[in-house]
């Protein structure tokens, strides 16, 4: 059965020597990814708690690739912040993407192997060697350069190796307080920033009731110039009267009717003809001369033997009606 975590009490010795293995490569990873010791701090700190909650439910063999995969996951690491600086030695990080930034930083601050960073960003091996390969340093010929990946591994681990005692003693104090459940106050600068601000506070506060004061002088006034007229109707009208003047002496406006004209009047001839609806067609002779003669022009092209309006051959050919009985009758008499 697993151990119980969330008591403080009863948190096993293991979760702490593990905790204490880890926290220097976490706080040097974290800070190298974002740039940023303080934000670096915060995330290492966050990750810690939320490892302690999971711990006692994980075998101890999955440890590692588990607080990696939270400090990995977490937010803060995942971009880069406005205040991020890198070390002149390790400026070349700076012009990476996070998340190639991410894959170089597992193997050379975390020292984790090719496989286990593979499990730990939820990738395989092959696209894990990619991102690596992407992240290398390069030559002038845009080859991956040894030596400057030796120099940058080199370096790195220095920066591990010298990392200064309050660093370290913050970095206790943050696995501690991780251990109990609880949050660590911020760093005394921060401490002191926020400090200020809130010395800062009552001044504020003191500058409320005359911004108050000032904006309901304004309403006030405001409301004036709208009620006042129509409370005093007849001075306002003495006002009117008075401020009143005219701009100049009435002036004589003079106007006559304009004489009468037929609009065939405006344009001549020629431009009657050009204005006619049928202009295109007057335009064309030939062409309306074809279209007066259109159906003498259909019946010679169909090879008719008659002329339009004459009777037809049929009819011709066609005995007359028989003569019946009364007819005949009728004309004997």
């Amino acid at each position: 059965m697993p151990s119980n975590l969330n008591d403080a009490a009863s948190a096993p010795a293991a979760l702490s020597a593990f905790l204490r293995g880890i926290e220097r490569r976490g706080a040097l990873f974290a800070e190298l990814q974002c740039g940023d010791p303080e934000a670096g701090d915060a995330a290492l700190a966050a990750s810690m708690r939320a490892f302690r909650t999971h711990a006692g439910t994980v075998p101890m063999a999955d440890w590692p690739r588990r607080f990696w995969a939270l400090l990995v996951a977490n937010p803060q690491l995942r971009q880069t912040t406005a205040t991020a600086a890198w070390p002149p030695a390790l400026q070349s990080l700076a012009a990476l993407e996070p998340s190639r930034r991410q894959a170089l930083l597992l193997r050379l601050a975390a020292s984790l192997p090719e496989a286990e960073a593979a499990a730990v960003l939820g990738i395989d091996a092959t696209h894990y060697e990619q991102a690596l390969a992407a992240a290398c340093p390069r030559d002038a010929e845009d080859r991956p350069d040894a030596a400057a990946w030796r120099a940058l591994a080199e370096t790195i681990q220095q920066r591990l190796r010298d990392l200064p005692p309050q660093r370290l003693a913050r970095l206790a104090a943050l696995r501690e307080a991780a251990i109990k459940g609880s949050r660590l106050e911020r760093s005394g600068a921060a401490a002191g920033a926020a400090g200020r601000q809130h010395a800062d506070r009552p001044a504020s506060r003191r500058r409320w009731p005359w911004v108050a004061l000032v904006v309901a002088l304004c309403l006030a006034a405001l409301a004036a110039t709208w009620w006042w007229p129509q409370l005093n109707p007849s001075e306002s009208a003495a006002v009117v009267d008075e401020g009143v003047r005219p701009l100049q002496e009435p002036v004589d406006i003079r106007s006559e009717p304009l004489p009468a004209q037929e609009p065939a009047g405006r344009f001549d001839a020629a431009e009657g003809v050009l204005m006619h609806p049928d202009f295109e067609l007057l335009s064309q002779v030939h062409e309306e001369a074809v279209a007066q003669q259109a159906d003498f022009l259909a019946w010679i092209a169909s090879g008719a033997d008659t002329l339009p309006g004459s009777p037809s051959t049929d009819d011709a050919a066609s005995p007359p009606p028989a003569v019946t009985g009364t007819e005949t009758t009728d004309a004997r008499f």
